[in-house]
């Protein structure tokens, strides 16, 4: 027996051809609706007929049917335009004039109404296209919203003409008033059309929105029952020092292992919502750089990856489906870009976008500061160095510039603090990474004493992953939580040393992801290794993210299992080669990737990931932009500015590459080399690993590699000579003048030094049988600073380390 199709499978009906252009439903609407006007004594067939076709019925019933094409169409997108309008979704070369329309006065926009009216189904009506008989609005997305608003209008105005029309109909036949019947088949027609519309066009995107929001409602209101009672506008359910006092002591999992050690999955940190620096090209309005979601009652770390795509995907869906916000995209690292217009109750834009994360929060089912709670990083350094950029005052400490803001506005550390209070106060807030400006200790001391106890303070810019600042910064009193970027500091080592001294000092550790990234799992192995409290690698959508997130998922497996993936290596291997590439990045500026190979053909790679915060004294990450002195900067000196701190070239702006290599070809060559990505190629870096460091490993035999310290302090060294036979030191220079050097990495490039310390710290951990976080577990206890940094030549034990 033949099923019979249904309406979906007739692709014109699909498509809108006979419902979108409403001219089949309307003519037999019209056409129809005349029987009702033909004077009773017509009794056959050929009158009626007569009647209906070759009489002023026809001009009648002909005005009728246009009336209900045009009206109907013209109704029916602009629900689909105007939502589109409010909602920001409509393409840029027609939002502005269309905003500057919806800020019109009554009568303004009363006659742009009248103007979509009447031009749109003639396809005139800038913004709404017709194409074959369809039409649809220049929108940026189609979201569900936009799709669902076109039936909507369509069903109110079936509301107040289908019925009414009836009625209209009823009594002019009753009452037997021609022009009421006549006025009643109009509005009837019309009607019908519009019944027909709602119904079947945009077929079942109507529905999936109301269902969508039922469903996001009722999940709300289980949320609310399941809270305490609170007032809803000023406090937040849960005590923050308790979900802190949480955070500290236990972790989204926790294994122990057959000696009795304890391994841990961190917290995850999942960036969700971006503003700032990272997403300055792309758009948007918020000037903080990330909102992030923490999962806290997931089971591990697939659960957690559930919850977060529900969290974004709900946030994102609110984002376009309410008048006021605008949906970008999804920024570098994984999180929403949009723009939040303020509501009377907001100071900034930023407070809107927290609303939408708690609201994404409670619609997705969850409780706030119970099963998930919110992480903010202000990146506020860069708020600073905003207000000194547009003020000219290079030296102002304390004046924060929200430059992304419609309408910017500048706020002081006092009002900062003040704000920052209010917010913990209201919102689900669990951490503040880089509240202040890394010079505005003030602010950072008042902050702390407010609220050291009820959240976590993290030092970012402020500590750049180095023993000595974290120990100061924990000594005055600054932070209670250090985020630790191993390619701020350049070798896993140095980390370590960052890693230990935050731990005898108290401090909370979280370990942070760069915005540029290779598909690379370094954060993952030193997070395990060390126990962080979290580990911040992105959201929930790029691969490079994620598969930060997969690492921890393997090594709590393995752990589980008491298995490994790496076995023992023979110790008489030898290192046959080490090479280095452009590794890309997910911004399309390359890093330093590394290779190392044995005589067996087993190989160990690494890769560094990209970003440079507002912090001073981060290892640099060397770029082909970046030049040594040279003949050639000898012999051109006008064409390059010297750079003192450093004590490095760079090429003079403005110049035309016509003109240098009419100069030079050697010239015109370097020149090339250092604009190549912007002036962000590696080259240089590269070269580096294969000319400078390579010789020294190439040909050893595995076993006398040493520890990762050993290898590490090698590194170091080579750095330092380096920077000596350059002139940049003096080989008497003090310890801390050459800790410095060796810090700094502006001679091999912390690129170059960081991938030959992951790839070669990987090698050691297989050479023992070993994963790299166990490696790292072990070394952080007994790492030497001084014998890491050339000091003394002997390792003696340091202080016991406290989690």
């Amino acid at each position: 027996m033949r099923s019979v199709p249904s309406l979906m499978e007739f692709p014109r009906l699909d498509r809108g051809w006979i419902i979108a252009n409403h001219k089949l439903v309307s003519f037999h609407a019209a056409f129809l609706t005349s029987l009702l006007s033909i004077p009773l004594h017509v009794a056959s067939k050929f009158d009626v007929m007569r009647q209906m076709f070759l009489s002023v019925e026809v001009v009648i019933s002909s005005l009728m049917w246009y009336a209900a094409w045009h009206s109907n169409i013209a109704i029916h997108e602009m629900g689909h335009y105007l939502t589109a309008v409010k909602t920001n979704n409509l393409r840029p070369e027609f939002a502005g004039p269309a905003e500057q329309k919806l800020k019109q006065g009554l009568l303004g926009r009363w006659l742009w109404y009248l103007e979509m009216f009447v031009k749109i189904p003639y396809g005139t009506f800038q913004g709404v296209h017709k194409e074959s008989g369809s039409f649809h609005p220049a929108v940026k997305t189609q979201n569900l919203a936009v799709s669902a608003a076109g039936p909507q209008a369509s069903k109110v105005f079936s509301q107040i003409t289908f019925f009414p029309g009836i009625v209209l109909i009823l009594l002019g036949l009753y009452m037997k008033i021609p022009a009421a019947v006549y006025a009643g088949r109009l509005l009837f027609t019309v009607g019908v059309v519009a019944l027909f519309d709602f119904l079947l066009s945009d077929a079942g995107k109507y529905k999936a929105f109301r269902e969508r929001q039922r469903e996001a409602a009722a999940k709300t209101a289980e949320v609310r029952a399941a809270e305490p009672a609170h007032d809803a506008q000023d406090t937040r359910q849960g005590k923050p020092s308790e979900l802190r006092r949480k955070l500290r002591l236990h972790r989204l999992q926790e294994l122990e292992l057959p000696d009795g050690k304890i391994v841990f999955a961190p917290w995850e940190f999942r960036n969700s919502i971006q503003g700032g620096r990272h997403t300055e090209e792309m758009g948007g309005n918020l000037s903080f750089q990330e909102l992030m979601f923490l999962p806290l009652t997931a089971k591990d770390y697939i659960e957690a990856q559930r919850v977060v795509n529900m969290l974004q995907t709900r946030a994102i869906q609110i984002i376009q489906d309410t008048e006021g916000l605008n949906f970008v995209g999804i920024g570098l690292e994984g999180g929403i870009v949009a723009s939040y217009a303020r509501e009377k109750c907001d100071l900034l834009p930023e407070e809107r976008a927290l609303r939408v994360a708690v609201q994404a929060i409670e619609e997705c089912g969850f409780v706030p500061d119970r099963d998930v709670c919110i992480a903010l990083d202000p990146a506020a350094s860069e708020l600073s160095n905003a207000y000194r950029e547009k003020t000219g005052e290079k030296e102002s400490i304390g004046q924060y510039l929200f430059w992304r803001a419609e309408d910017p506005k500048v706020m002081t550390t006092d009002e900062m603090v003040e704000m920052y209070l209010r917010w913990v106060k209201k919102f689900p807030i669990v951490s503040l990474e880089d509240p202040f400006a890394e010079d505005d200790y003030e602010g950072w001391k008042k902050l702390m004493k407010a609220l050291d106890q009820e959240i976590l303070i993290i030092g970012d810019d402020l500590v750049t992953t180095k023993d000595s600042t974290i120990q100061r910064c924990a000594e005055q009193g600054l932070i209670n939580t250090a985020l630790i970027k191993a390619n701020q500091i350049g070798t896993l080592s140095e980390t370590l040393l960052a890693t230990r001294i935050a731990k005898q000092l108290g401090l909370a550790i979280v370990v942070s992801h760069r915005s540029k990234s290779p598909n690379e799992v370094m954060e993952a192995d030193i997070s395990f290794g060390v126990g962080a409290l979290g580990l911040k690698c992105g959201g929930g959508a790029n691969t490079e993210r994620l598969v930060k997130y997969g690492r921890i998922v393997e090594l709590m497996e393995m752990a589980k299992k008491g298995t490994k993936i790496t076995r023992r290596l023979d110790p008489d291997l030898v290192i046959a080669d080490i090479s280095a590439h452009e590794e890309p990045t997910n911004a399309g500026i390359p890093t330093v990737g590394v290779v190392i190979m044995l005589d067996n053909g087993m190989k160990f790679s690494a890769a560094t990931p990209l970003g440079v915060s507002a912090g001073t004294d981060e290892a640099i990450h060397l770029v082909d932009s970046i030049i040594e002195a040279n003949p050639l900067t000898r012999k051109f000196p006008n064409y390059f500015v010297f750079k003192e701190k450093e004590k490095t070239y760079r090429f003079a702006a403005n110049l035309k590459a016509d003109a240098i290599t009419q100069e030079n070809r050697e010239l015109a060559d370097l020149w090339m080399r250092a604009k190549r990505y912007g002036g962000k190629g590696c080259l240089n870096a590269v070269a580096n690993v294969t000319e400078v460091v390579a010789p020294r490993f190439l040909g050893q035999k595995i076993s006398s590699l040493g520890s990762l310290a050993d290898i590490d302090r090698e590194l170091l060294l080579l750095e330092l000579d380096l920077a000596v036979k350059r002139g940049k030191i003096a080989p008497n220079a003090s310890a801390e003048e050459k800790i410095q050097i060796m810090q700094r990495k502006a001679n091999l490039g912390m690129n170059a030094v960081l991938s030959l310390s992951l790839a070669l710290g990987r090698l050691v951990a297989a050479r023992d049988g070993m994963e790299l976080p166990d490696v790292l577990r072990e070394m952080e206890s007994t790492i030497d600073r001084d014998y890491l940094y050339g000091i003394k030549s002997a390792v003696t034990a340091p202080e016991e380390v406290h989690a």
